[in-house]
C-alpha cells in the first residue's frame, strides 16, 4: 500500500502516531498482531480499507 501511495515508512511515521520500529514490523510482515487503533490510524492516513492492508493466509 505504501508503494501504491508513494509514501515511505519514514513519512508514514510522521503522519501517524506509530513509531518507526512498529511500522517496520508491519511493513515486513513480522508483526504478530495489530490493534484496532493502529488499523484505524493506518486506514485514515492511507485512505484505504482494512481489507487493503490485511490478507487472509
Amino acid at each position: 500500500m505504501l508503494q501504491k501511495k508513494d509514501i515511505s515508512r519514514y513519512e508514514l511515521q510522521k503522519l501517524t502516531s506509530l513509531n518507526y520500529p512498529r511500522i517496520n514490523q508491519l511493513y515486513k510482515n513480522e508483526a504478530k498482531n495489530i490493534s484496532f487503533a493502529e488499523l484505524e490510524v493506518l486506514t485514515n492516513v492511507l485512505k484505504c480499507s482494512i481489507s487493503d492492508l490485511i490478507e487472509k493466509r
